[in-house]
């Protein structure tokens, strides 16, 4: 009788050891798919950051652009404008620049007399308009 109880001890030794390392396997392929599901799902969140980050910087640039379209189209207004002849004509006569058969009339207001200025090849007309208007001098 003495040998059957160490039978079933060894027996029950080698069973509780194979259950153990079962366990024990069990847990650190456990451990390790959580590791695994761990890593990947962060590689996934990286991802998805990246995207979002590259989709914010997509529309500010987009946006950028439109303003810069918009800039473009103004400043091609813009020179259209200023490459018509009454604009250059205008801008010319801003400067003093006059027509040939043109003068240029300046009018001088001071609180004494009004004084007016006559350039150009014919004042004599500017001159009996000036004398119709103001009277002769």
């Amino acid at each position: 009788m003495s040998e059957m109880p160490k039978r079933s001890r060894g027996a029950s030794r080698s069973r509780v050891s194979r259950s153990d390392r079962g366990g024990l396997g069990r847990s650190l392929l456990a451990l390790a798919l959580l590791g695994a599901g761990l890593v990947l799902a962060s590689a996934f969140i990286a991802i998805e950051i990246q995207r979002n980050a590259l989709g914010r910087q997509a529309a500010a640039l987009q946006a950028g652009l439109v303003v810069a379209e918009a800039a473009h189209a103004q400043l091609v207004g813009s020179v259209a404008t200023k490459t018509t002849d009454d604009y250059v004509m205008n801008k010319a006569r801003d400067y003093g620049y006059v027509l040939p058969g043109e003068a240029l009339i300046g009018v001088q207001q001071d609180a004494a007399t009004p004084a007016i200025l006559v350039s150009g090849p014919s004042t004599s007309h500017v001159q009996r308009w000036l004398a119709l208007f103001f009277g002769a001098r």
